[in-house]
């Protein structure tokens, strides 16, 4: 079982109380720090720092956009006409009708002082627990598509982890012919260039060159902290916790060893084997630069 999660997904939740209808969405992509915008209804815009602290229990890394709008209910007016004032202003006009010439159109009515008035809206305490409830549940819609998002990204991560250890097997399995070859073709070589000169040649000597190419070839080391890296690596795909940052920096360590065999080996197979390495931690970089 893993924790890794996606920075991309989509939630969207939407709620209905006492007339009161809010929608929320949520939308997250990479980003390497935590990242907060808003698009909200301009009755709402008082709680931006509330709904930047929510985002924060639920969501670590990436940058979210949260859009919250009022679909119906009273916060939709701007403002609420007073009946009273508006059948006052009528029955005066109509006392005076007989004046003639007078026609009442609705327009100039509503523009008489009193006849508006400023929209209270809802209560400050159930309009925020509404908007933080509908924000929470497309937090929690974005968590689930982001979580099985992270679990096909940490299948691919495992295959590719488990390709890398088998070619580096092989690399492993190979460096110690890389001396032989090279004493045999040293011995050869050197045997042709002297044969006028000596009957034999010293083993002193050949040993001597061997014993400087092994050293500048030798990736025993480089594979061992390889091998190192990879359990690692595993180990954070594995944790409850989505390890991003941890799995950023392995796969830089990973890169670095093999970038290093590959500059000491010496030798076309493992050459070889080092470019197929580098091919799939560049896939594996691709892929954990989008985990939380």
């Amino acid at each position: 079982m893993t924790g890794l999660q996606s920075m991309t997904g989509h939630g969207r939740a939407q709620q209905t109380d006492d007339g009161l209808a809010l929608e929320a969405e949520v939308r997250s992509v990479n980003n390497r720090f935590l990242k907060v915008t808003y698009k909200l209804h301009e009755s709402l815009g008082f709680l931006e720092n509330q709904i930047e602290g929510l985002v924060r229990e639920k969501v670590r890394r990436g940058s979210v956009h949260v859009s919250l709008r009022v679909t119906g209910g009273a916060t939709g007016m701007a403002s609420m006409v007073s009946v009273s004032t508006l059948k006052s202003y009528l029955d005066q006009t109509k006392s005076v009708a007989f004046l003639g010439g007078i026609s009442i159109e609705l327009g100039s009515v509503l523009q008489l002082p009193g006849v508006l008035l400023p929209n209270p809206g809802p209560e400050p305490e159930k309009l925020t627990a509404l908007a933080l409830s509908t924000i929470g549940q497309a937090l929690d819609e974005l968590n689930r598509m982001r979580q099985i998002e992270g679990g096909q990204m940490a299948k691919e991560l495992i295959e590719a982890a488990s390709k890398v250890r088998a070619i580096s097997g092989q690399i492993e399995a190979r460096a110690p012919n890389v001396l032989i070859d090279y004493r045999k073709r040293l011995e050869s070589r050197v045997r042709s260039a002297l044969a006028e000169m000596l009957p034999t040649v010293g083993e002193i000597d050949v040993l001597r060159e061997v014993v400087q190419f092994s050293d500048r070839c030798d990736i025993r080391e480089e594979i061992v902290r390889l091998y190192s890296h990879l359990d690692q690596f595993l180990g954070a795909l594995s944790d409850r916790e989505s390890q991003g940052r941890r799995l950023d920096f392995l796969i830089q360590e990973i890169a670095r060893e093999t970038n290093t065999i590959g500059a000491k080996a010496n030798d076309a197979t493992i050459a070889h084997g080092v470019v197929s390495i580098k091919t799939t931690v560049e896939q594996m970089r691709e892929l954990v630069q989008n985990v939380e």
